[in-house]
């Protein structure tokens, strides 16, 4: 069977490292046809990798669709405020979709797209790669055959990570509403999907708390300047300070990020002139760097969720309480604690060590994604769009609920 033809908009982190490296590594399952990329440097390692000739290489999505291209499907993984006219345009060529999270950055947008796309008989996938670990999958399975009972209630917790928050959220793409979106869309609208998907029901109402409480002006140590290799008196100190997260031997995340030079004079460079070598306290940043969600489904299950980027480690844990056990999990870890109250017994699950990013979810999702289409079947596609759009209404809602600082109700954002 041949491998399913792709067009990817944007070579980034994720369209480089995650679907463009699938294709390499699995020539037979997916080939990258054609590529738009802004950024010369990548575009053209996309085309040396993925054997692009020069006239299907382009610098915009524009572009891209101005010319016909011999593609079966798109990969959208252009920056937040950058999906809508792709989408538009690849509805319309009749391409099935895989696109980043989140589907579109604001409200309006979101309820358009649910309408544009309620009668798709496309593969239409969001980027949603939690449900495709093994980890959330088996808590999945485990609630599913009745392991602790009824389910009552979930407690999530996202430690984001100090370095991620201030790579990614301060100086990095995301850090600004107006370009990008709330911080518990872009960040957190997997974990929505996933505490809607446990719950087994439509979220209700809920109530939301959070700020940027550090990363501001204010905060500023006496002295600092405005770029961290200007000489900052404070860099023995500081653990945001950009040699120590960018100029060390890894050249991996978040090193691949902030240049296509990986040298160490690529990455001074980059520092020296690049948004990422700004102080964390003077940056255009004014996402929240804290945030928790209290929430009621119509079933009567309720959760809450934290997300926070003042931890040391990147990881995510979950516990759900039923009537008859207790699940604890650390996605991380790979660990999973199955707690029987009928017979107290205490169950530790082993999961198999993943392959590939974000605990194996990256290859789950693409290879979903390309099965889906090969084999013309969409029956046990995770991710379809059309079962997202709730994970984005209860992230708008969390943020209307935090800065009007009330409970809302969930109806109100969906129509």
């Amino acid at each position: 069977m041949n491998p399913v033809k792709v067009l990817l908009l944007g070579a980034g982190n994720r369209g480089m490292y995650s679907y463009a490296a699938y294709a390499k590594m699995n020539p037979a399952m997916m080939k990258v046809v054609a590529v738009a990329e802004p950024d010369d440097v990548k575009r053209k390692k996309i085309q040396e990798d993925h054997g692009i000739p020069d006239t299907l290489a382009f610098r915009g999505w524009e572009e891209a669709f101005a010319k016909p291209i011999d593609a079966e499907a798109v990969i959208i993984a252009t920056q937040d405020r950058m999906h809508a006219g792709p989408l538009k345009e690849a509805a319309a060529r009749s391409l099935h979709i895989l696109c980043e999270k989140p589907i579109v950055p604001t409200l309006e947008e979101c309820r358009a797209a649910e309408k544009a796309y309620a009668g798709t008989d496309k593969v239409f996938m969001l980027g949603y790669v939690l449900k495709y670990t093994a980890f959330f999958s088996r808590i999945k399975e485990l609630l599913d055959t009745g392991r602790i009972g009824r389910l009552i209630g979930i407690d999530l917790i996202e430690n984001v990570g100090h370095i991620h928050i201030s790579h990614s959220f301060v100086r990095g793409n995301w850090r600004n509403k107006a370009e990008s979106s709330p911080m518990i869309l872009a960040k957190s609208c997997h974990d929505m999907d996933i505490l809607h998907w446990f719950a087994g029901s439509p979220c209700e109402s809920l109530s939301s708390y959070g700020a940027l409480h550090y990363f501001k002006a204010e905060n500023t140590p006496r002295g600092a300047p405005k770029r961290c290799l200007e000489g900052c008196p404070h860099m023995a100190s500081c653990p945001y300070h950009a040699a120590k997260i960018y100029l060390t031997d890894n050249i991996n995340w978040p090193a691949n990020v902030i240049s296509s030079d990986l040298s160490i004079e690529g990455r001074i460079k980059a520092l020296e002139n690049g948004p990422y070598g700004r102080c964390v306290f003077q940056c255009d940043n004014d996402v929240v760097d804290h945030q928790t969600v209290s929430m009621r489904f119509a079933n009567g299950v309720t959760a809450t969720f934290t997300m926070s980027g003042f931890t040391l480690a990147i990881r995510r844990v979950i516990t759900l309480f039923g009537t008859g056990g207790e699940i604890e999990g650390d996605l991380e870890a790979n660990r999973i604690i199955l707690k029987d109250f009928s017979t107290r017994n205490i169950e530790e699950i082993e999961i198999a060590k993943p392959l590939g990013g974000h605990s194996g979810g990256d290859q789950g999702l693409i290879t979903g994604f390309v099965l889906a289409i090969r084999n013309k079947d969409k029956a046990g596609v995770k991710t379809m769009v059309r079962d997202a759009f709730e994970s984005h209404y209860m992230a708008f809602a969390a943020e209307a609920s935090r800065l009007e600082e009330k409970t809302v109700v969930l109806d109100k954002f969906r129509h």
